[in-house]
């Protein structure tokens, strides 16, 4: 006689597959979470020095390369972060072709973002 008391429980195998499965995902996303504090701060801090200054203000502020590179830095890193959050989402929610297609998107706009980004800041030192 057999008995049903391990149907759909997981083998030991399996287990110790999942145990580290997203590990460098997940390490990944804490790390961007890092990075972005003193990103964020310096860019409220850069907000409100340029604040009331305007559009002239502003370019000349993003022209500085040391701004320009943490203005690029700021969003690789931010796109980056956001790419893997939506990407959890779609893995945990979605199946089949939809899944397929959202993580497309996905890429798509962080590719979207990050080209505009280098594309503006390209421009702005084409400029000066």
């Amino acid at each position: 006689m057999t008995t049903d008391r391990n149907v759909g429980a997981k083998s030991v195998k399996s287990w110790k597959q999942s145990a580290h499965h997203g590990a460098g995902e997940w390490l990944a996303e804490r790390g961007t979470s890092l990075v972005l504090i003193p990103l964020t701060l310096w860019a409220a801090y850069a907000a409100f020095t340029v604040a009331g200054g305007g559009f002239d203000a502003a370019v000349a502020f993003a022209r500085v390369p040391l701004n320009a590179g943490l203005i690029g830095l700021t969003m690789l890193i931010s796109v980056w972060h956001m790419y893997m959050g939506i990407k959890v989402i779609i893995d945990d929610y979605l199946q089949g072709g939809l899944r397929g297609f959202t993580l497309f998107l996905n890429i798509l706009l962080s590719a979207a973002l990050l080209i505009a980004t280098g594309y503006a800041l390209f421009v702005l030192h084409q400029g000066a």
